[in-house]
C-alpha cells in the first residue's frame, strides 16, 4: 500500500511540476507576443537555443574531439549574438548570412584542430560531424529560423503573430498527439524509436494542429485591427501551412529521441522541472519553424 500511495504521490508531484513550467513558459511567450517586438522574439529564441547547444555539448561531453566541440560552442554563441545585436538594431531580413559565415567559420577552425590528430579512419570525421550538427540543430534550425520568420511577414507585428501561430501549432500538434494516443493509440508508429508513439496519435496532433491554428487566425481576425493574418490571403493557405508545421512537429520530435536513445539518456536536461531539458521543449520547433518559413518565404 506504502509504495502505491508513493508512486501515486511521486505521479502528482511530477504533473505539478509541469503545470507549472508550462504556465511560466507560456507567461513568458504570450508577454513577449503582445509586445509584438521583433527584437523580443529574437532575445527569446536566443536565449533559448544558447541553452539548447550548451545542453547538447553537455550531452555529448563523452564524445572525441573536446576542443572542436568547444570551439563549436563558441561559434554558435557567437551567432546567436550576432541575430540578437541585428534585431536589436531593427535589420529585417530573410536573408541567412551570419548563418552562413558561422557554418564557415565552424569548420575551417575545426579542420584546423583536427590537423593536430592523427587519421583513424572514419571516426576522425566524426567530431567534425558533431560539431556541425551542434551549430545547426539549435542555433539554426530553431533559434536562426523562428528570427527569419518574422521577416517574411509585411511588419514585425504580423511577423511576431506569425511565430505564434507556428509555436501554437506545432504545441497543440505534441498535445493531440499525448492525448490522443493515450485515449485511444493501438497501433505504434515507429516502437524502435520512440515505444509511445501511436498512429492514433499522430492522427490526433494533425487534428488539434489544425484546431490551434485556424482558432488563432479566427481570433485574431474578429479582434484584432488590421488583421494580423489578412496578408496571407486565403484560409486554406492557414491549413496547409498547419499541416506541414504538425508534420514537421512530429518528425522533430522523433529527431530528438533518435539523439537521445543514441546517446542512451532519457531527458536532454533538467532545467525545466517536470518537462525536462530545453531540447526536449524545443526538439518539434526544430523542424516545424525551418518548414513554416519556407512555406511562407516561397508560397505566401
Amino acid at each position: 500500500m506504502g509504495s502505491g500511495k508513493g508512486a501515486a504521490g511521486g505521479r502528482v508531484a511530477a504533473f505539478g511540476a509541469r503545470l507549472l513550467s508550462t504556465l511560466v513558459l507560456w507567461g513568458v511567450v504570450l508577454a513577449v507576443f503582445f509586445s509584438g517586438e521583433r527584437w523580443a522574439v529574437a532575445a527569446l529564441v536566443a536565449a533559448l537555443g544558447a541553452l539548447g547547444v550548451v545542453e547538447f555539448h553537455h550531452l555529448t561531453r563523452d564524445e572525441p574531439g573536446r576542443d572542436i566541440r568547444r570551439w563549436s560552442l563558441v561559434v554558435s554563441l557567437g551567432l546567436l549574438g550576432v541575430l540578437v545585436w541585428e534585431a536589436a538594431g531593427g535589420v529585417r531580413s530573410a536573408e541567412f548570412v551570419p548563418e552562413a559565415g558561422a557554418v564557415a567559420i565552424l569548420l575551417v577552425g575545426a579542420v584546423v584542430l583536427q590537423l593536430r590528430r592523427e587519421i583513424r579512419g572514419p571516426e576522425s570525421v566524426y567530431p567534425l560531424a558533431l560539431a556541425l550538427l551542434a551549430l545547426v540543430y539549435v542555433p539554426i534550425l530553431f533559434s536562426s529560423f523562428t528570427i527569419r520568420l518574422v521577416s517574411v511577414a509585411p511588419d514585425d507585428r504580423a511577423g511576431v503573430w506569425l511565430v505564434f501561430m507556428v509555436v501554437l501549432t506545432a504545441k497543440f500538434a505534441d498535445m493531440g498527439a499525448y492525448v490522443v494516443g493515450s485515449l485511444i493509440g493501438r497501433h505504434k508508429a515507429v516502437p524502435h524509436v520512440s515505444p509511445g508513439k501511436s498512429w492514433e496519435g499522430y492522427g490526433g496532433a494533425l487534428l488539434f494542429g489544425q484546431l490551434g491554428a485556424l482558432g488563432l487566425c479566427s481570433a485574431g481576425a474578429h479582434t484584432v485591427s488590421p488583421n494580423p493574418f489578412g496578408w496571407i490571403g486565403s484560409v486554406w493557405h492557414v491549413i496547409a501551412l498547419a499541416l506541414l508545421v504538425a508534420l514537421a512537429a512530429m518528425l522533430g520530435d522523433l529527431a530528438e529521441s533518435i539523439l537521445k536513445r543514441s546517446l542512451r539518456v532519457k531527458d536532454s536536461g533538467q532545467v525545466l522541472p517536470g518537462i525536462g531539458g530545453v531540447l526536449d521543449l524545443i526538439d518539434s520547433l526544430c523542424f516545424a519553424v525551418p518548414v513554416a518559413f519556407l512555406y511562407c518565404y516561397m508560397v505566401l
